[in-house]
């Protein structure tokens, strides 16, 4: 996307007389090649063209499901939804392709986009794969499931998995909700009212424009997505959008402040999957968890949800460190902290560990280990938290000062 601030993109050659500025294309409303029907194909046809890691990184990737997905919004009044696209995780980006010609119908085009989503969160699991079959005729017949029709994409976890995961985006609401368009110009502040009235949902949303151009000398074109503004997922129900076209930042927090409050922070969808099947596990852990990864902070250790959170750090060489692997049932694998050639330094972490718990060390193959309670078991969170946070602590600090040493000199023996 070329914006206000950005130069004119330039289609470069070996001979530099052949060169040539990119001639941007205009989208039009219908009846020319690109239109909107275009947009939703090529949506369709490239899902990736969404920037969704830009939007909420870590996100997954994506897959399409299907165009038109039909949606009622009462007894007498119905539309569509022009994109739905999915990741293997059964997480949700719902897609409206737009153009854009003025403030007002930007203002209708966003307003529809967060209601198409509000039907789409109303759906039963059996209805929304009711109406995804529906929208991909004659295909239904070849797969008679939306599990069995993500699985021929690629990978996918268990049916039973993926059907609790969708089943629970769609009660919670939680889905990147997405409008697509062209030449989006105008200043975000007007659409503020409207997503003030969402605060305390759990969509993000955003905004992306396609910026086509025409390639010198031929019938191909290069499509260039970008992200012009967004909103956070925040703790508290409160909104952050950023614009990216101007450079500003705005919160929308609810009417009553209260001084006791903690500050707000992001949180990736991924994250808030993954606090709330942890909490359903034990209502204790999420907050155990958030307090042990703040006073990690000091050591320039951070989470990385994946599956899994991923306690790491960034190594001075190589891949990061890993102390630990910890699922959404409270299970906490510290296998990953001796990967990587770094048996000896995570057995001597391990050793620390089993010291706090009364438990042992388990070798898994090589030079790998892993705690083990007592029992032999993987250690849950309530195995270590809250009693030996402040032992935990000391044991990473002890792993990060050994293993910068041994790289260290490795890099001096260098």
């Amino acid at each position: 996307m070329r914006r206000r601030r950005d130069g004119k993109p330039v289609w470069v050659c070996e001979d530099p007389e052949a060169s040539a500025y990119l001639t941007r294309i205009e989208l039009r409303e219908s009846g020319g090649t690109y239109d909107e029907a275009w947009l939703q194909e090529l949506i369709h046809c490239f899902p990736e063209i969404v920037p969704v890691d830009q939007i909420d990184p870590g996100f997954g990737d994506l897959i399409a499901v299907c165009r038109e997905l039909p949606l009622v919004f009462g007894a007498s009044r119905s539309g569509a939804l022009d994109n739905l696209l999915m990741t293997p995780e059964g997480r949700l980006v719902l897609v409206e392709a737009k153009l854009w010609r003025n403030p007002e119908s930007r203002r209708k085009v966003v307003a529809q986009a967060i209601e198409y989503a509000s039907a789409v969160f109303s759906m039963s699991y059996e209805e929304f794969e009711k109406a995804i079959l529906n929208a991909r005729k004659p295909e239904t017949e070849q797969f008679k499931s939306l599990h069995a029709y993500m699985e021929s994409r690629c990978p996918v976890i268990s049916e039973e998995e993926f059907i609790d995961s969708v089943t629970l985006n769609l009660k919670r609401g939680r889905a990147i909700i997405v409008v697509v368009g062209d030449g989006i110009r105008e200043d975000i502040r007007p659409l503020i009212d409207i997503l003030q009235g969402h605060a305390g949902d759990r969509f993000v949303f955003g905004l992306v424009e396609l910026g086509i151009f025409d390639v010198p000398g031929g019938q191909q074109r290069i499509i260039v997505p970008s992200v012009l503004a967004q909103t956070t997922l925040l703790e508290r129900g409160v909104v952050r959008i950023q614009d990216q076209a101007h450079g500003t930042e705005i919160l929308i927090e609810p009417p009553e402040e209260d001084p006791k409050r903690q500050p707000v922070r992001s949180a990736s969808m991924g994250e808030d999957e993954f606090y709330e099947k942890l909490r359903e596990r034990d209502a204790r852990y999420p907050v155990l968890l958030k307090e042990f990864l703040a006073q990690l902070d000091q050591f320039g250790v951070y989470p990385e949800h994946l599956r899994s959170l991923n306690i790491k750090r960034e190594a001075p060489s190589g891949n990061p460190f890993n102390f630990a692997s910890i699922s959404k049932d409270g299970w906490v694998d510290t296998n990953p902290a001796t990967w990587w050639d770094r048996g000896e330094i995570g057995l001597a972490y391990n050793n620390s560990l089993a010291t706090l718990i009364g438990g042992e060390v388990r070798e898994i193959s090589g030079s790998q280990s892993a705690l083990r309670t007592a029992a032999g078991k993987t250690p849950q969170l309530g195995d270590l938290l809250p009693g030996h946070a402040q032992g935990w602590l000391e044991a990473i600090g002890q792993y990060i000062e050994r293993a910068e040493d041994e790289l260290g000199g490795q890099a001096a023996d260098g």
